[in-house]
């Protein structure tokens, strides 16, 4: 594909990229004195376009909500190849999935976790999930929600949901991106598996269950060879990660299993593995051309919203400026 075709849409990304949260603007809502005065710094950005849909500082989602809508159907408008942004999308497609299936086999009302930016409207998997009748879905999602529904029936693991669930979100996003043939985009999705597998092998090992459940759930289309998982399974933690000293996972799995001895929790994992992540799509910021500028700028807003419900959560809840600031994710800018 000719990546100058690109050219109009990365000279209004570049222009974007300016709006994104700045580390002043984090801090300045970091140290303000209460939820309320964290919201205001909202105001002089992007977000200020929706404060009068918000009613109370303990709605802030509403903000978020909009803003994500805003990003995704801005991006359908600029991008030359919409297979980009659904291949973004569809991570909220298989997200409200887990949520209404969760829902259906518990019989609890989680509508209020569903985000409605994925390529199917969300009514169209409510309605299909509860009538188990799938003839407006594609042949993944219904494989995906059929094999969910058919392991929980068997085995009663709400675990199980999340990881069938998983796994066909990135066998369709691989399937998609070979498509779009663009290494930029295959390069993200199979460093998204290998994140996906690494975090799953210490989490079924911290959970002691048994080598089989292992090779049920790993997920093929990584560059880990999943072989590596399987046979390190019943050997010590730093064996594993010596033995994947020759990839880009090493250090962070070094760092992370160091504060996981300490603490004997898998959380460390997740703004490591989120920070690995942003470093790597930074390098969109030296492309003039092509696919990487488009992708960044929204992997960027959605580590930006991420950010923001940390601070919230921290400020509605009295936690101390400094193990919020300890929870934050790495910015794009």
């Amino acid at each position: 594909m000719d990546k100058t075709i690109y050219a109009q849409a990365v000279s209004r990304i570049r222009a974007m990229e300016n709006r994104l949260l700045d580390s002043t603007k984090i801090n300045r809502m970091i140290e303000s004195s209460t939820a309320d005065e964290a919201m205001k710094v909202l105001q002089e950005t992007e977000y200020g376009e929706f404060m009068g849909s918000v009613k109370r500082v303990e709605d802030y989602e509403i903000l978020l909500s909009e803003e994500l809508k805003r990003v995704y159907s801005l991006m359908y408008e600029i991008s030359p190849e919409k297979l980009i942004v659904d291949i973004l999308s569809l991570r909220y497609d298989y997200h409200n999935i887990k949520v209404l299936i969760k829902a259906k086999i518990l019989n609890k009302d989680y509508d209020y976790l569903l985000i409605p930016v994925g390529t199917t409207d969300v009514d169209i998997l409510k309605n299909s999930i509860y009538t188990e009748n799938y003839v407006d879905l594609n042949n993944d999602m219904r494989e995906a929600i059929e094999k969910s529904l058919a392991s929980y029936e068997l085995e009663h693991d709400p675990q199980k949901i999340d990881i069938y669930v998983d796994r066909y979100l990135y066998k369709k996003m691989l399937k998609l991106a070979h498509k779009l043939d663009d290494t930029f985009m295959i390069e993200y999705i199979q460093k998204m598996i290998d994140i996906t597998n690494i975090k799953t092998f210490l989490r079924v090992k911290n959970q002691k269950k048994e080598k089989e459940f292992l090779n049920e759930v790993l997920i093929n289309g990584g560059k880990i060879d999943l072989d590596i998982f399987r046979d390190y399974y019943n050997d010590s933690n730093e064996n594993f990660m010596n033995r994947i000293s020759h990839t880009d996972y090493f250090d962070i799995l070094r760092e992370g299993l160091e504060k996981f001895n300490s603490s004997g929790s898998l959380n460390a994992f997740e703004k490591l593995f989120d920070d690995f992540i942003m470093k790597f799509i930074r390098e969109a910021k030296y492309v003039s051309f092509g696919v990487e500028p488009l992708m960044a700028y929204v992997l960027a807003k959605e580590t930006e919203i991420k950010i923001i419900r940390i601070i919230m959560v921290g400020k509605l809840n009295n936690v101390k400026p400094d193990v919020i600031r300890g929870r934050l994710r790495d910015v794009y800018v």
